[in-house]
């Protein structure tokens, strides 16, 4: 019989162990009666020490003393057959009586170490490695393995040494090592190459300074910089976009649609008063990513202004502004609504950066050179970031208006309209003379010798009711081979016209002031104006207003059909005076 401090735990002892149960009798019974495998009662203090583990108490022999029986003393018991119950206790009643049909008590799903696929191709959980069943072996847990004695070898015996040895090897391969290299070294006969002497005041390199941007939102105009055209407490900010796209507005005759050349930055800023002219102003720069594109862009641009084609749009002035930057342009536009509205628009550009205001305003233009002071911030600093040079004192003088298609010819942005917001100006192409006149030119316009090149646009105003069907204008444009032979024909033309009443006695013919202005070399060109009219029956009268101009080698006669309630003004006639005069000088000789 073994001590009792050498008893093996409850969960380790073999099935033919019969110690005394450490439970009390109560305790046994219903540990006995209960349906689940390893559980034990509610207050059995066995809980906290096997909880889980599967553990049933093993069966108590009242016959045993409190010690048990001596293992010598108990039977040899022959094999236990194989139960029939593989989830009761190997000897036990519960193993020799076979499973019924009701299923078993679900069981907790084990929890196992983190290993390399260990159950990993198991159908199923399986059972606890501790459970006392059949189906698992008991694990006992060894206790802590004496140390086996091991043989005394010659390298134990002498561990000491061997390593004392081992060292003192080292310790002299280092010395060998480092004697070879300063032999090796002083042997080297060739002289030390002397480092480059470093002087004293050598600094580090500065880092690079960043490039400034082309172009800030900073760069747009303020309420301080439009001072020039009204006070700063007049203007307030509409709105500030900074990328072309969330650009919603635009200058007058520049078209939305997409450009051939996209700007790296864009910045937009409008800006309006409450004063009862409706003073705005809207400001816009743009960068590019070089020279050629920005220059295409403003091309793009003063042609749309030059061809403006948004009814009832009409140029009535330009300048040229100096001083300010590279290239300018700079024209201003009448909206003829029922309350007129002037645009001065004027466009800049340095190196790949283009800058634009236009300023809006009821009755009367702003000054260009208002709108030329107001940008000289903004463009002093885009000519800082290009290279250029940078504005000086702005300067902005009256010049001719830009060429439009056709070149040479009166176009719908130059015609008034007879009721301000009604009607629409159309043109033809230019086609062969076909029209006889008035009858007081005393020539065959369509034959007359001496032209080299002559044709005819017709223009008409739809679009307008008021308009009687036989209001138009036919302009007709003469070639000659030089300024003297057009001087000659403009001279004869005019004579004719002026003498219309001495020769023919059912005509009128009264002559208004001409006009002298200048091309865009400063030459002077003229042009006369004559109002008239025909009799064609004894209760029918045609009436006409007449201008011949000569410019160079050019001249036009151009023939306005009206009636004495439907006719230009005589401001409005002057205007298209010059106009023509104007268009034909722009001409290149042929």
């Amino acid at each position: 019989m073994s001590d009792e401090t050498s008893r093996p735990r409850r969960a380790w002892q073999p099935e033919d162990d019969l110690q005394e149960s450490l439970l009390p009798g109560d305790a046994v019974e219903e540990a006995d009666a209960s349906p689940r495998r390893g559980a034990a009662a509610p207050d059995d203090p066995a809980d906290d020490i096997s909880a889980g583990l599967g553990d049933e108490p093993a069966p108590v022999d009242d016959a045993a003393g409190p010690e048990g029986p001596e293992a010598d003393d108990l039977p040899v018991e022959d094999p236990a057959p194989e139960p029939r119950n593989p989830f009761a206790r190997p000897g036990s009643e519960e193993a020799a009586t076979a499973l019924t049909d009701e299923p078993a008590p679900m069981i907790p799903a084990p929890i196992f170490p983190r290993s390399a696929g260990e159950y990993a191709d198991s159908p199923s959980p399986a059972p606890r490695r501790s459970a006392l069943s059949s189906n698992t072996p008991v694990e006992v847990e060894p206790a802590e393995p004496a140390v086996e004695a091991q043989p005394v070898t010659w390298a134990r015996a002498h561990r000491g040494s061997l390593v004392k040895w081992a060292l003192i090897g080292i310790v002299g391969a280092l010395v060998v090592g480092l004697i070879a290299f300063f032999v090796a070294r002083g042997r080297d006969t060739a002289e030390p190459v002397e480092p480059p002497p470093t002087s004293v005041s050598e600094s580090p390199s500065p880092s690079p300074t960043p490039e400034p941007e082309p172009a800030e939102e900073a760069d747009l105009v303020t309420n301080e910089d439009l001072v020039p055209i009204a006070p700063a407490s007049e203007w307030s900010t509409i709105s500030t976009t900074l990328t072309a796209p969330e650009h919603t507005m635009r200058a007058l005759c520049l078209s939305t649609a997409q450009q051939t050349h996209n700007p790296t930055h864009s910045f937009q800023r409008t800006l309006g008063t409450t004063g009862t002219d409706k003073l705005a102003a809207l400001h816009r720069i743009d960068v590019y990513a070089n020279e050629t594109a920005a220059q295409g862009v403003l091309d793009a641009r003063i042609q749309s202004l030059s061809n403006c084609n948004e009814v009832p749009a009409r140029i009535v002035r330009a300048s040229q502004v100096n001083g300010l930057a590279e290239e300018t342009f700079q024209v201003t536009i009448l909206q003829e609504e029922a309350t007129a509205k002037y645009h001065t628009v004027l466009m800049t550009r340095d190196g790949a950066a283009l800058q634009l205001i236009d300023v809006a305003r009821d009755a009367e233009a702003v000054d260009p050179l208002a709108l030329a002071t107001a940008v000289t911030r903004a463009q002093a600093r885009i000519a800082e970031v290009q290279g250029t040079a940078g504005p000086t004192t702005p300067e902005a003088v009256a010049t001719v208006v830009p060429p439009a298609e056709p070149v040479g010819w009166l176009t719908p942005v130059d015609l008034p309209r007879l009721n301000p917001g009604i009607g629409r100006w159309t043109m033809t192409s230019p086609q062969p003379i076909d029209t006889r006149g008035m009858g007081c030119e005393n020539i065959e316009l369509a034959t007359e010798a001496g032209p080299t090149e002559r044709a005819e646009i017709a223009y008409s105003l739809t679009q307008d009711t008021s308009v009687p069907e036989r209001f138009g204008i036919d302009e007709l444009l003469f070639t000659f081979p030089s300024p003297a032979e057009a001087a000659a024909f403009v001279t004869k033309l005019g004579a004719n016209m002026h003498s219309c009443k001495d020769r023919v006695n059912t005509a009128e013919v009264e002559e208004l002031p001409g006009v002298a202005p200048r091309d865009a070399e400063g030459n002077v060109l003229s042009a006369r104006i004559f109002k008239a009219s025909q009799a064609i029956s004894d209760n029918e009268r045609v009436h006409y207003q007449t201008v011949v101009a000569v410019a160079g080698n050019k001249v036009a006669y151009t023939l306005v059909s009206v009636t004495p309630e439907v006719q230009f003004t005589p401001e409005q006639l002057t205007e298209l005076a010059n106009r023509v005069t104007v268009r034909a000088s722009q001409q290149p000789p042929a």
